[in-house]
């Protein structure tokens, strides 16, 4: 049975206006797999992701990353948040020092006071992550790309176990969308786990390796893209859609469904 980093035992969540957001959740998060969280507005991804780092504490149920129990003492919940990294939807409430440099060294500041080791950290990713031309610029004047590869950078830095990106797409274009995904891809490759929420079932599908969907504060299906987004009555309840490619696949009459858009094309030709 594959190892897991994060565990879910039973865990529920109500905010203090009584809303109920998480309710008896039990979820493995796979090490060193890129997981995706599916599910509509108010589902409980956000919910779930920000009790990950410990911004939240579960108002019951046992949340454990690497077989230990979470603890919300201060130096332990320190620990929590060196090890699990947390890119938020808007980068803008991410962004807090004057310059991309001091973004990036603000974390490693904070855990180390060896100057040569915050030094060696923030030039790795700044040549990783192609900073170079803006590390002395104020984060709140680049672009949505530039913000989202400056929080990225910041949290690789710490050298973070598990990755967390809240809808790491958000208000990209295109090319860095595909640059955002590229660090997320080469990142897991070194190891890393790498969870993300997105409303983008496309994307999901061919880049997951596993697939949670949330609805109405609990776990509906977790499982590989193909057994998830099989089941369409599934998917329709909770608010989702097929990908393209499961839709092409079924109106053809192919019951195997490729991995990707590319694969397709090929099986077409075939």
């Amino acid at each position: 049975m594959p190892d897991s980093i994060i565990k879910f035992n039973n865990i529920s969540y109500k905010y203090s206006s009584g809303t109920v957001a998480l309710n008896n959740i039990n979820l493995d998060i796979i090490k060193s797999k890129k997981s995706v969280l599916l599910g509509a507005n108010g589902a409980g991804k956000s919910t779930l992701m920000l009790l990950l780092n410990g911004i939240l504490k579960p108002t019951s149920g046992t949340l454990l990353f690497n077989n230990q129990i979470y603890s919300y003492k201060r130096s332990k919940i320190r620990d929590i948040r060196k090890s699990i990294g947390v890119l938020f939807q808007d980068s803008d409430s991410q962004l807090i020092a004057p310059s991309v440099y001091e973004e990036i060294t603000f974390g490693l500041c904070n855990i180390s006071k060896d100057k040569l080791w915050i030094k060696n950290q923030a030039d790795m990713v700044i040549d990783s992550f192609r900073l170079d031309d803006i590390i002395d610029k104020p984060p709140h004047q680049l672009s949505d790309g530039q913000k989202k590869r400056v929080c990225l950078a910041a949290i690789v830095a710490m050298e973070p176990e598990v990755i967390v990106c809240d809808e790491p797409a958000s208000n990209l274009d295109p090319q860095s969308t595909e640059m955002m995904f590229n660090y997320l891809d080469k990142l897991n490759r070194q190891g890393k786990t790498v969870i993300i929420s997105t409303h983008d079932v496309n994307h999901a599908f061919e880049w997951a390796d596993s697939v949670i969907v949330m609805n109405s504060g609990k776990v509906a299906a977790k499982g590989t893209p193909t057994e998830v987004f099989s089941d369409k009555e599934l998917i329709n309840r909770c608010g989702l859609k097929v990908p393209t490619i499961i839709e092409i696949c079924n109106k053809l009459g192919i019951n195997s469904y490729p991995e990707n858009i590319n694969m397709l094309i090929k099986q077409l030709k075939n």
